[in-house]
């Protein structure tokens, strides 16, 4: 934490990323889009609490999970970005 705080910016942006999210998320916009933006951040959430403070793994595989579920959900949403041009 110290290391992302001495940056000056990081911790500013991933809680700037976090809030569009959460609103995207409860207003029920542009929720397959915050979906991809939120894993980079819940993925490293949860390979912290797995390698390093074990205590908020619960909180973090339910993260995961929630993340996933949604990802699931919105699958027709992601088809054109992954077809070959």
């Amino acid at each position: 934490m110290v290391g992302m705080a001495a940056s000056g910016y990081l911790i500013t942006s991933i809680k700037i990323f976090e809030l569009l999210c959460a609103i995207a998320f409860l207003s029920g916009r542009f929720v397959p889009l915050a979906t991809v933006v939120i894993f980079p951040i819940i993925f490293n959430i949860l390979m912290f609490h797995l390698f390093v403070e074990p205590s908020g793994l619960l909180t973090a595989i339910l993260l995961m999970v929630g993340d996933l579920f949604l990802a699931w959900y919105y699958r027709e949403k992601y088809k054109p970005m992954l077809v070959p041009k």
